[in-house]
């Protein structure tokens, strides 16, 4: 299950934004990839486990996002490599990535680039949507009809 975000954790889901929207309007706004009808959100972050975990809503990539809870999580990680985690979904691939002021992270891919969505509201959207279908954990089949007993 997940719990509520403490407010230190708000922080850092604030300060995660904060350095996205920078690395925008430094290095990503005049290449082609960046889609100027979106803006960096934070869409549905939560304690999961040892993880603060949500998808990054950024005009040139949607991804899901594991921040480590313990600062020591990710030390022998190298950036670029992969690692698989069991969610509630089942399990999800992620690349590790770095960013000066974030530290390392896990990333999985949901779009990029982000061309598909002309108005930010339909990928914040698209983002809750995906969020929930990672914390949701797959219901059994029902059987046919004419299998019950």
């Amino acid at each position: 299950m997940f719990e509520p975000l403490y407010p230190e954790d708000a922080a850092r889901v604030r300060h995660l934004v904060d350095v996205f929207i920078r690395i925008g309007d430094e290095r990503m706004k005049d290449i082609g990839l960046y889609n100027h009808a979106l803006q960096v959100e934070a869409v549905g972050f939560r304690r999961w486990e040892n993880w603060l975990a949500g998808i990054l809503v950024t005009p040139w990539f949607m991804n899901l996002i594991l921040l480590p809870a313990d600062a020591g999580q990710l030390t022998a990680a190298e950036v670029g490599t992969r690692r698989r985690l069991d969610m509630p979904c089942g399990e999800v691939t992620f690349t590790i990535g770095e960013v000066e002021e974030i530290g390392l992270y896990l990333a999985s891919s949901l779009y990029s680039p982000m061309g598909r969505f002309d108005v930010h509201a339909v990928a914040v959207t698209t983002a809750w949507a995906a969020v929930e279908k990672f914390f949701r954990t797959p219901e059994l089949e029902e059987p046919a009809h004419g299998d019950r007993k």
